[in-house]
């Protein structure tokens, strides 16, 4: 009952236009799940399921195509205050929200809105599978690596207009790893790292094939856990038996490792070596911010004379590429204020 309501409500959608139009399709991308996305112009009416890649089509200036955004953006207070500085219609909460969370979506709602182009998270196969019988165009998306995040971000820019400035973002990735790759040369030992998860979860970690260990490696880094396993839980002996440098957190306050007694004889608390990367919009690594967080890590992993004043200004710079200055700005103002808080 529910299938049928939807075919019909896209009877004079743009859905039944790109039926017609798919052989003389002028853009063409294939996704991560193999399926070939067509259109036969940039997409203007985005429906964005998928938040890294909302995210994304910020970056390459595409952000007013978009119409349909996870209704997360407005329940978390990080995303729906960093959002607002990127988009009005954010702030206002007046872009449509057809689902609660990646893998949560109102297929109703989606097709209410007929949009060009969809945007999900490649988990959602029935999601995926129902509107391609619609003829709805899906672009799935996970970004589970840097890979991955590359081609999405040139995928992105090829349906939406922005193939130049797509291929600007990943060039200037590209040569900012690089130039941290460069000082690492000059580094004698490989720090190690422990890695916490969020919201004081210290004991919950990442292993090797996980975007935290990406952010490790780029940063000149070496990961104390050796599973390939993406998040393994240990104890504090396990913890104390590793023994790091450098114990990184993700949007949790340094004090849960400081103020726990039985820690006291690790190394990076002894040395005052916690480092949190927060507010975790800025560092979200399934994003091109993967640099930033990897570029930030860099400076607290090897400081050198000035490496918190290097460190500001490479966030301020890095910003300013993705976002713009002012943009930018902005976003580094709210994660000081978030820092205060």
């Amino acid at each position: 009952m529910t299938t049928l309501c939807l075919v019909i409500q896209t009877g004079c959608s743009p859905a039944q236009d790109h039926v017609h139009s798919q052989l003389h399709s002028s853009i063409s991308v294939t996704d991560r799940d193999g399926n070939t996305v067509q259109l036969n112009q940039p997409a203007r009416r985005i429906v964005c399921l998928f938040e890294a890649s909302v995210d994304d089509l910020y970056m390459l200036g595409a952000g007013k195509s978009i119409i349909g955004i996870p209704a997360k953006i407005y329940t978390s207070s990080d995303l729906y205050r960093a959002y607002s500085i990127l988009d009005r219609r954010i702030y206002e909460k007046k872009i449509a929200t057809p689902s609660n969370w990646e893998a949560s979506t109102n297929i109703e709602s989606v097709v209410a809105l007929q949009p060009d182009l969809v945007i999900v998270s490649a988990g959602q196969k029935d999601v995926i599978q129902i509107l391609n019988r619609m003829h709805i165009p899906v672009y799935s998306v996970l970004s589970e690596n840097l890979q991955q995040t590359r081609k999405e971000l040139l995928d992105l820019g090829k349906l939406t207009g922005k193939s130049q400035r797509a291929s600007e973002l990943v060039e200037f990735i590209d040569h900012e790893i690089q130039a941290i790759q460069q000082r690492n040369h000059t580094q004698s030992d490989q720090k190690t790292i422990y890695y916490g998860w969020s919201g004081g979860r210290i004991f919950s970690t990442s292993g090797r094939d996980s975007m935290p260990n990406t952010v490790m490696t780029l940063a000149g880094a070496h990961n104390v856990v050796n599973t390939a396993i993406d998040q393994p839980n240990v104890n504090p002996e396990k913890l104390i038996e590793w023994n790091p440098d450098v114990i990184l957190l993700w949007n949790t306050n340094p004090k849960q490792i400081y103020q726990r007694s039985e820690l006291k004889t690790l190394t990076a608390v002894k040395q005052q070596h916690v480092f949190n990367l927060s507010p975790s919009f800025l560092f979200n690594p399934h994003t091109p911010k993967i640099l930033l967080a990897a570029n930030q890590l860099n400076h607290w992993v090897y400081p050198a004379p000035h490496s918190d004043q290097a460190a500001t200004q490479d966030k301020l710079r890095i910003l300013t590429q993705f976002y713009g200055k002012t943009a930018a700005e902005q976003l580094i103002q709210y994660a000081n204020d978030v820092t205060k808080e």
